[in-house]
């Protein structure tokens, strides 16, 4: 049982290391784990390899350690080197196995078998019988190599912990993550999203009123010399306003120059953008203020709407969102509406997206859509998951 737990433990090794070579070469780790991370898997597969290859050149190799399960008192099926003190004698490798039967009062003599001879008569004063057979270990040596602290059973159940599950889990997993999980945490990150913005709003507000209140630190003294905290060392120039300069109101502001500065345009003109993109502006008013009604194209994977879509001429286009590994993915999701009944679809199927950006304002939320002009069908990105 010990050389098959042993064997299993190097299988075991071994495919692991396999899968993980298997994952990176085949390329379906690029749908589990961040291109940063991708490296170590690599590492870590040809660790488990040699680990285990080292551990099956070295599986007979003789440690001294007694590799079954037997009594104390049980002759070994192997040799133990130890040296055997008597008074008088040179330490030398013997065995010897005796026994005396003996009832009260009696004497016997104990026959040793080494390279002298010697007996002993012995006067006993009790009646019963009894046999002992000497050990070729003391009993704390006996103790200290024999205690075998891990049982045959709860080795072979962590071994196989550590094989089945990540087999049938490779066999059985399809590489994508199902719509009920993508409509379930769709849901949440759109909440999320709307809490945050109100949160934003709720401090805006709070901004405003203390801009209205008269300044603390105003004093009569201060005051006079119009020195106080906060005030600058120069007015704003009144011309900046014009050229855009320090100082003016159109400093800082976000202009559609910008927009396309940052962002890449088709040769038709329409912005290059991805759900993310579009999902994170909601808020935000200065980029709200720019784009909206602005061309874009997007590709993006379908699925059904069920949030605000009473009339049903909405679809949910959404990508995946990791920041480390599948463990974290977020799908990040914006309604589509096409204003009338959505074409026939293959849900979850990727799709290129040409329309409007609109920005509607739903019970109190704000909520960035497209208005869809049409749709083409295209397979899978290389970037299927964003990062």
């Amino acid at each position: 049982m010990k050389k098959f737990l042993n064997l299993l433990a190097i299988a075991t090794l071994m495919t692991w290391g396999a899968l993980f070579l298997y994952y990176y070469t085949s390329g379906r780790i690029e749908k589990y784990l961040d291109p940063s991370f991708r490296i170590y898997a690599l590492i870590s597969g040809v660790g488990f390899l040699l680990l285990g290859a080292f551990n099956f050149i070295n599986r007979n190799r003789d440690t001294g350690v007694c590799t079954h399960d037997h009594v104390h008192g049980e002759a070994c099926d192997h040799e133990h080197h130890e040296g055997h003190g008597h008074a008088g004698h040179d330490d030398h490798h013997h065995s010897h196995d005796h026994s005396h039967d003996h009832s009260h009062d009696h004497s016997h003599d104990h026959s040793h078998d080494h390279s002298h001879d010697h007996s002993h008569d012995h006067d006993h004063d009790h009646d019963h019988d009894h046999s002992h057979v000497h050990a070729p270990y003391p009993t704390a040596a006996v103790a200290s190599h024999h205690d075998h602290a891990e049982t045959a059973s709860g080795m072979a159940f962590s071994l196989l912990i550590l094989l089945v599950p990540i087999l049938v889990a490779t066999g059985y997993s399809q590489d994508k993550f199902s719509g009920e999980y993508l409509a379930k945490w769709g849901k949440i990150e759109r909440q999320m999203m709307q809490m945050r913005i109100a949160k934003d709003r709720a401090s805006e507000a709070e901004l405003a009123k203390v801009g209205s209140v008269s300044n603390p630190y105003t004093r009569d003294g201060i005051e006079a010399d119009g020195t106080y905290p906060g005030a600058p060392d120069t007015p704003p120039d009144p011309d900046a306003k014009s050229k855009g300069e320090a100082g003016g109101e159109s400093w800082g502001s976000f202009t559609i120059e910008d927009l396309k500065k940052m962002v890449p345009q088709s040769e038709t003109g329409d912005f290059l953008l991805d759900v993310p993109q579009i999902f994170y502006t909601a808020g935000d008013r200065e980029l709200m203020e720019v784009m909206e009604g602005i061309p874009v194209e997007a590709t993006a994977q379908l699925m059904p709407e069920t949030l605000n879509n009473p009339n049903n001429t909405r679809l949910k286009a959404f990508r995946l969102f990791i920041e480390c590994c599948a463990a974290d993915a977020r799908p990040l999701s914006i309604p589509v509406d096409f204003g009338q009944a959505p074409p026939d679809y293959t849900e979850m199927g990727w799709y290129k997206l040409y329309g409007k950006l609109h920005y509607a304002n739903e019970n109190g939320d704000i909520v960035p859509l497209i208005k869809i002009e049409r749709i083409e069908a295209t397979s899978e990105p290389s970037d299927g998951l964003l990062f």
